[in-house]
């Protein structure tokens, strides 16, 4: 069995994205490693050449996104990417999600067992959004990702990258709605997903560089980047790769707030219902 691992990535230090703390997570367990980097402004193609390991495959190439809509331009380069690998498996991290050490012994042990069970196309884990910093966390966030797929040519990335479809279906619906049956969903294994953990600054620049990519040059720029009401609070650890990275930030929370005497949470609740550690999609 062969594993790949691949992502897409530009301008990582100056986001302040964890993309070497990405690839180092599941580096373990994988065979090679396909890290598409856009030409950036910034040191990202440095650090990851100096990760310094056999496994990476670096491909560089230039960001130039003609659509500008719908965020599609991130499944194009992801399936760029995803050409690349040659694994049985290819395990898709974004830049900014990384997974546990104590799980990655079961991980690959799942991708073994299920090698020859050509009915499951794709593995998907469960999420944990980090939002405003690293010990609060958004239920309202999507709660599963498929984040491993079979890569023999069938399954491709579709939309803004955050799921999957079949290459040669007429409706570009993500595959777990369309063949649920082969999606192995797996329990108890997180993607640390670190996405707005960001200082305010970067959150903004972050949403407003985003937004290009979704409406197009015209839309209107953010400002600021609201720190909601409906969050809860992270009891578990993180992966060890992070430890450094969580002790040099300062979260912009003043001492967490219990949600249940937040009246604000209660509005949301009426709007969108309740979410709670173990809702599911």
């Amino acid at each position: 069995m062969k594993i790949s691992g691949f992502t897409i990535v530009k301008n990582a230090v100056l986001l302040d994205y964890p993309l070497i703390e990405s690839i180092l997570s599941i580096l373990p367990i994988i065979d090679e490693y396909v890290v598409l980097i856009g030409k950036s402004d910034d040191d990202t193609l440095a650090q990851v050449k100096a990760i310094n390991s056999p496994k990476i495959k670096i491909i560089e190439n230039e960001w130039i996104d003609h659509k500008k809509q719908g965020g599609e331009f991130f499944s194009e380069m992801t399936n760029a990417a995803l050409k690349e690998c040659t694994g049985d498996w290819a395990f898709y991290l974004q830049a900014d999600e990384v997974i546990h050490e104590k799980d990655i012994a079961r991980l690959r042990k799942i991708m073994e067992d299920n090698l020859d069970n050509h009915k499951i196309r794709a593995i998907s884990l469960e999420m944990r959004n980090f939002h405003g910093d690293y010990q609060t966390w958004n239920p309202y966030s999507h709660r599963r990702a498929i984040r491993i797929i079979r890569n023999d040519g069938e399954v491709e990335s579709v939309g803004d990258a955050v799921t999957f479809t079949l290459k040669n279906s007429l409706i570009r619906d993500a595959i777990q709605h369309m063949i649920p049956d082969s999606i192995l969903s797996i329990k108890n294994i997180f993607i640390f997903h670190y996405s707005w953990v960001k200082d305010k600054r970067k959150l903004i620049q972050k949403e407003n560089l985003m937004r290009v990519h979704y409406s197009g040059e015209g839309v209107k720029p953010a400002t600021d980047h609201q720190l909601d009401c409906y969050y809860i609070k992270f009891k578990g650890d993180h992966p060890k790769v992070m430890n450094e990275r969580i002790a040099a930030f300062q979260s912009p929370f003043l001492p967490y707030p219990n949600r249940w005497l937040n009246p604000k949470f209660y509005l949301y609740l009426l709007q969108h219902g309740y979410k709670g550690p173990h809702s599911r999609w």
